[in-house]
């Protein structure tokens, strides 16, 4: 629903739009703070279109609308184009006083930031402020899209014979899904090594980033051995697994995914001799994380060193990590769409006889993430944090996670939602791209869970030895999960030989294993969220005003 208006291009006419603004926005309810710095904007926006109008005859059209929650003004008026940058220089030139240019010059960044667009098109000049971004609408939009894929897809399998169904999936469904990756793909290694290195660069003191990076590693660790110990309460809880199962394994069906284990190590010492790169180009060419986390940790060192004497060499990483931040904004926009394209081709592959096999397993392990998420909010609330507050900012980032299955795929939205926590830049810059890499607590859970499913299955005796060796194996490969496509399958199938199971059980679990992957995701990503926060919280590096809003 939108309100409209209209005034001839004279000056004396913009207090009687600024009034019509300002109830236009009471009646959205929006906090008289948010009313003032909208109506600051509006006045130098319109006294810009009359000073660029073509004809003083010309009128200027306002309009007020928003649909979910979001809120925004849109001006038309004809006349000759400008720019944002003209609107802040007009401001800042009524001033003699360089420190109140410099207090002006902070203020008008904060009221115009990224939420003014202006555009010519035939000699007419559109303005549109983004007075209120709803989050909700972002949550509807999505649920919307993963609602609609799943109902097309379980259509196209049942309704329309496997050649159709194909064609469609990989003609329009595939292609749309499989660019979006590779643009997440393309943006994750420079937006992960330009927001480490930065972050790291902004700290003055290096002994303070040296504690603070020493409490997140510790936390990521803790974390880890929590979600195996409620991995295991939750199996103890439901005991799945049946003997009649083990006559299904197929080595033919798992074979794929065992190749691509082969040359995995679990080896710590392997892990860690492998962070260090032996040249510039080629983590970046794999996307190995743990090299390229090294090359920017060394990278923001640096430059912090020599900040003093180059101050240019941290303004250059912050201008880099500007630019890569805002390309993520705009591919982020497209989740929506993208969701309806990931959840509609995968379920026009699946066969719905997947569904009923070993099926017990998938409700099982998503009581496990789900326990693991409760444990965070928990964690959370001894830290001295609103749990719900949390929830209320950090959910979109949670459906991302759920929708893609990757937490790198998922990062990008984890970091916009941090910022919108109030946390500063400088902590999630560095724990968030680090948690993605390390810290796989649902992956903990699964790993637990699958092994003692297994166990069963082929009469495994599960003794306190046997428990003690998952425990440290699962660790090590939480650390270091193997970077290929399904690699918590692959963590499976190297887990299980250490107590006997065939690697080829997987076989069992590998049609549904993408279900598993979506909510084990969510818990990663969920836990990655609530140690930045606490760690920012505890370090007095978060906006609390700005996360209980």
């Amino acid at each position: 629903m939108s309100v409209n208006y209209s005034m001839d291009c004279a000056p004396e006419n913009i207090p009687e739009a600024i009034d019509f603004l300002r109830e236009a926005l009471k009646k959205r309810k929006l906090a008289s703070k948010e009313i003032a710095k909208t109506l600051l904007t509006s006045e130098e926006v319109l006294a810009k279109l009359i000073m660029n109008a073509s004809d003083s005859s010309e009128r200027i059209k306002i309009s007020v609308a928003g649909v979910l929650g979001n809120v925004d003004i849109s001006f038309k008026a004809k006349g000759k184009p400008f720019e944002a940058a003209d609107i802040e220089k007009d401001i800042l030139f009524e001033q003699d006083d360089e420190e109140a240019n410099a207090a002006l010059r902070k203020l008008v960044n904060k009221i115009l930031g990224d939420n003014l667009e202006i555009k010519n098109s035939d000699d007419v000049n559109s303005v549109l402020i983004k007075v209120k971004k709803s989050h909700y609408a972002g949550l509807v939009y999505t649920i919307v899209a993963l609602l609609l894929g799943i109902a097309t897809g379980l259509i196209l399998h049942n309704a329309f014979p496997a050649e159709v169904s194909g064609a469609i999936s990989n003609n329009i469904f595939a292609p749309v899904y499989t660019i979006f990756m590779n643009s997440l793909k393309f943006i994750v290694a420079p937006l992960v090594f330009f927001s480490i290195a930065s972050s790291i660069a902004d700290f003055g003191d290096i002994k303070a980033f040296g504690k603070i990076a020493v409490k997140v590693m510790v936390m990521y660790v803790i974390t880890s051995i929590i979600a195996i110990c409620v991995g295991y309460v939750t199996y103890s809880l439901f005991p799945i697994g049946d003997r009649s199962l083990e006559a299904a394994v197929s080595a033919e069906a798992a074979a794929d995914t065992l190749s691509k284990g082969e040359e995995v190590s679990i080896s710590i010492k392997d892990t860690l001799v492998g962070i260090v790169p032996t040249d510039i180009i080629t983590p970046f060419q794999k996307s190995d994380m743990l090299q390229i986390i090294f090359i920017a940790v060394i990278l923001g060192l640096s430059a912090s060193a020599l900040s003093r004497k180059y101050p240019l060499a941290r303004q250059l990483l912050a201008v880099m990590n500007a630019i890569f931040s805002k390309i993520t904004s705009a591919i982020v926009v497209f989740i929506p769409p993208v969701v309806f394209c990931s959840m509609a081709k995968m379920m026009a592959a699946m066969d719905l006889k997947d569904f009923t096999h070993v099926f017990v397993w998938v409700p099982v392990i998503y009581f496990g993430d789900l326990l693991m998420i409760v444990i965070y909010l928990l964690l959370m609330t001894f830290a001295g944090l609103n749990p719900f507050n949390f929830l209320g900012k950090y959910y979109p980032a949670m459906i991302s996670a759920f929708t893609f299955a990757s937490s790198n795929a998922a990062l990008p939205s984890s970091i916009k939602q941090c910022d919108e926590m109030g946390v500063s830049p400088r902590i999630y810059s560095f724990t968030l791209p680090l948690g993605a890499t390390i810290n796989m607590d649902g992956s903990c859970i699964s790993l637990i869970i699958s092994s003692l499913f297994f166990a069963k299955i082929f009469d495994i005796k599960v003794t306190g030895s046997v428990i003690l060796s998952l425990f440290i194996a699962i660790i090590l490969l939480s650390l270091g999960s193997p970077g290929v496509p399904g690699g918590n399958l692959v963590c499976i199938a190297l887990l299980v030989p250490q107590i006997g199971i065939p690697a080829e059980s997987i076989s069992l679990i590998m049609g549904l294993y993408p279900l598993v992957g979506m909510m084990q995701t969510c818990a990663n990503v969920t836990g990655d969220a609530v140690v930045t926060a606490v760690v920012a919280k505890r370090a007095n590096l978060m906006d609390m005003k700005k996360f209980k809003s």
